[in-house]
């Protein structure tokens, strides 16, 4: 097919033949650029009006399903996909001035945020020229005082990093995790339930819990979303808060289950989100990342004969212990 640009529907189709989604449809009527276009994008110029009638192609039957649909664009924006030729005139019909200023104004917030991502991603591949490039990762912190206002966007993604692929890991799951949870905040929710399966006690001084969120993790396609760690086990670990991951959070406090919903907030408020966080237990949960990882690795094994939840938990714990020696290794 070569080049093409996809179409998004806001609300999918369904495949009459396998019942499956259809929720876009690839077109070469525009910049064909492998872009995707969802209502109020700018996918062509703004000269132009114009009507473009397709049919629906179902990607797990592999043809046509024999359903047109009409992609309308007026001055350049998509204004909508729909049924009928009748449906589609009205659309445009129904385009004004005031709707295009306001759809415009939405198009120029849009701009403006994708240029901060930009300068975001040239600022943070700067730093890592120069981190790495000029071996600065190799000197006593002491030395990189006078530097450290070179990098108070991008340290934590470059102090404690093994190597520059870490680095680059770091800031890009850094990057999703605020896509994810821009996305969700966009959705409507205003609650993030989050959990954690480690057993620590209430009151204990040296702790460290992964927390889960279900939505940023299968979003992310993390194997857990935040890391809560006490300043005394980070001691005991041989760690510096300044060479942690960003999702790592660093308390004072001894253990519990309000603390850890009081540092996760804390991270989101700092980030501009008015997120109220909800511990729930594990049987509450879904499951995602190495949660889901390992249950569905036990299922697995149950067929096979062998033993269910125990080994999962110890299987956790495991890698648990794997993660902790990892981050003791880098900070040495």
């Amino acid at each position: 097919m070569g080049m093409f640009d996809t179409v998004c529907f806001d609300k999918a189709y369904t495949c009459p033949l396998c019942h499956g989604k259809i929720d876009s449809i690839q077109v070469k009527e525009f910049e064909n650029v492998l872009e995707n276009y969802r209502v109020k994008d700018c996918p062509s110029h703004a000269e132009e009006i114009r009507i473009i009638k397709d049919e629906l192609f179902c990607d797990t039957c592999s043809k046509h399903i024999g359903k047109s649909i009409y992609i309308v664009v007026g001055r350049g924006i998509l204004l909508g996909i729909v049924d009928t030729l009748e449906e589609a005139k009205k659309l445009l019909n129904d385009l004004n001035l005031e709707k295009l200023v306001l759809w415009y104004h939405d198009l120029y917030r849009r701009y403006m945020n994708e240029q901060k991502e930009k300068n975001s991603y040239r600022r943070f591949l700067n730093d890592l020229r120069e981190w790495y490039g000029e071996r600065l990762h190799e000197r006593p912190e002491d030395d990189l005082a006078t530097k450290g206002i070179w990098f108070i966007w991008n340290s934590r993604h470059l102090k404690g990093a093994l190597n520059p692929v870490e680095s680059v890991e770091r800031f890009m799951t850094y990057k999703k995790m605020i896509k994810a949870l821009d996305e969700l905040w966009e959705a409507g929710h205003q609650v993030l339930d989050v959990y954690y399966p480690e057993e620590v006690s209430a009151g204990e001084e040296r702790w460290s819990v992964d927390v889960y969120q279900d939505e940023i993790n299968e979003r992310c396609h993390l194997n857990w979303t935040w890391t809560v760690v006490s300043e005394k086990q980070l001691e005991v670990d041989g760690e510096k808060e300044s060479q942690q991951p960003d999702w790592v959070v660093i308390v004072e406090e001894p253990f519990s289950d309000e603390v850890v919903c009081q540092a996760v907030g804390k991270w989101l408020r700092d980030r501009g989100y008015e997120f109220g966080v909800k511990m729930i237990s594990p049987e509450q949960a879904r499951g995602s990342g190495l949660i889901k990882k390992l249950k569905e690795t036990d299922i697995e094994s149950e067929k096979m004969g062998a033993v269910s939840m125990e080994t999962v938990m110890k299987e956790l714990d495991e890698e648990e212990d794997k993660r902790m020696v990892i981050r003791f290794k880098s900070s040495r």
